[in-house]
């Protein structure tokens, strides 16, 4: 194979300034997309029953789940591709792990897509004459047009600069109307008392599976990554051997660079979920909001720190950092499966425009069922549809594990320190799918 001098590998920038300005770009793609349903929905409802205990429960969410991302940005650098096309070494079963990657990219996405569109529609109704209903199948049939003919570029920009502003209120409004001393005397250090484990386990387990978003965006984040080219991916492209030895300081220091721009989008995640959850526990404990009020709500929460403007400027910024994650959903689910389906199928001859295209509009027809079953309830569909992503998507994290391990060159691979932690955040995250599966199951009662 061709090798490439020192003076012809590009190393990433190392100080702060060339890194936002050459390769800052994926977490945030990331972070913003996962500014959504979690955020807007799920923080207020656990800050609402929980109080000041709910930053608790995210804290721990968002530790034990940062090492699936980590992984999978460790392979995407590291070897120059996606996860998920290794996951075919995976034991057991012949490309079982990406079946169901295409089942959670199919299937659920469908019901996420019905969850977080419905609590897009619900904001639009308080923003306009429409009713929820048929503002959901208007916004929906929007979505679906952009992201079939991608012509979403311009709008998806600005709903993400909307959704920029949303994380700047809600830290402005915890600065400027923290929790009273009540509320955190009563709630900081456990549960609020009369809290049922049947309660604190369900959602405990929603916000497990949709906090600060599933591990099956570590595909789609490899995907973005991918598509800089940078790391061992250049290499491949410039028909170098990313495992020559030579390379082994490029290599990391590209993973080095990949770790970074997804710390700062985490911890902008991690900050805007815990803000808004110090929020809820100020001005809505303990009343959390509910299917029939959450546009209210939410309009509301930002009232006691700047006064009535803001109740409009809210419900703005979510519905533009909700239907934002509607078209990133459409795109993200149509794309991964378009390029799953050949690699499950070991046939490179599909067509993947056509696929794009068939998930898109498949995703968008059926994402009514969900809401004709269980009905207009925005809180209510959010709850149900992560309750059951937690438990699916369990398999991710080890899964980026194996093939980190199996793939990637032993002065890539983790260290000792890296593994124990490792295991025992699986081990968390396991856990956590068995509450997803008691809730299911209603093991625990009402």
């Amino acid at each position: 194979m061709t090798e490439l001098t020192d003076e012809e590998l590009e190393y990433p920038a190392e100080s702060w300034t060339g890194f936002f300005r050459n390769h800052f770009g994926p977490s945030m793609l990331w972070a913003l997309i996962s500014i959504g349903g979690s955020h807007i929905i799920l923080a207020p409802t656990l800050g609402g029953f929980f109080g000041i205990f709910a930053v608790w429960i995210f804290l721990l969410i968002y530790v034990a789940k940062y090492g699936g991302w980590e992984l999978g940005i460790r392979y995407t650098y590291g070897v120059g591709g996606n996860p998920v096309e290794a996951y075919g070494d995976l034991p057991g079963p012949k490309n079982w792990a990406m079946w169901i990657s295409v089942f959670i990219f199919t299937v659920l996405y469908t019901g996420i897509t019905a969850a977080v569109g419905f609590g897009t529609a619900a904001l639009a109704a308080a923003l306009t004459p429409l009713e929820p209903l048929s503002a959901y199948v208007i916004l929906l049939a929007i979505a679906v047009v952009l992201v079939l003919f991608s012509r979403y570029g311009l709008l998806e920009n600005i709903l993400k600069v909307f959704t920029a502003i949303l994380g700047g209120l809600i830290v402005l409004g915890v600065l400027f109307g923290p929790p009273s001393t009540d509320v955190i005397a009563e709630t900081a250090t456990g549960l609020p008392e009369g809290t049922s484990l049947a309660l604190f386990v369900g959602l405990f387990a929603a916000a497990a599976g949709f906090a600060p978003t599933g591990h099956s965006t570590s595909i789609l984040i490899g995907s973005w990554s991918m598509a800089k080219d940078e790391g061992a991916q250049a290499l491949r492209k410039k028909g170098v051997d990313p495992d020559n030895e030579r390379y082994h300081d490029y290599i990391a220091a590209w993973i080095k660079t990949g770790r970074r721009d997804f710390n700062i989008g985490y911890a902008f995640s991690l900050v805007i979920m815990l803000s808004m959850v110090v929020l809820a526990a100020n001005v809505l404990y303990p009343n959390p909001p509910t299917d029939e009020n959450l546009a209210f709500v939410l309009g509301e929460i930002l009232s006691d720190s700047f006064g009535p403007w803001s109740f409009w400027a809210m419900l703005l910024c979510a519905f533009a950092a909700l239907y934002s994650t509607v078209i990133t959903l459409l795109d993200g689910a149509s794309r991964a499966t378009a390029d799953i389906l050949p690699l499950a199928l070991e046939n490179d001859d599909l067509d993947g425009e056509r696929i794009r295209r068939f998930v898109v509009v498949g995703i968008g027809i059926g994402s009514l069922i969900p809401i004709a079953v269980i009905g207009t309830l925005p809180v209510t569909l959010i709850l149900w549809i992560s309750v059951i992503l937690v438990i699916f998507e369990v398999f991710f994290y080890p899964a980026n594990w194996y093939v980190v391990e199996r793939r990637l060159p032993e002065a890539f691979r983790p260290s000792t320190t890296w593994k124990l932690y490792y295991v025992v955040t699986i081990v968390l995250v396991v856990i956590f799918a068995i509450m997803g599966a008691a809730e299911e199951l209603g093991i625990l009662g009402a």
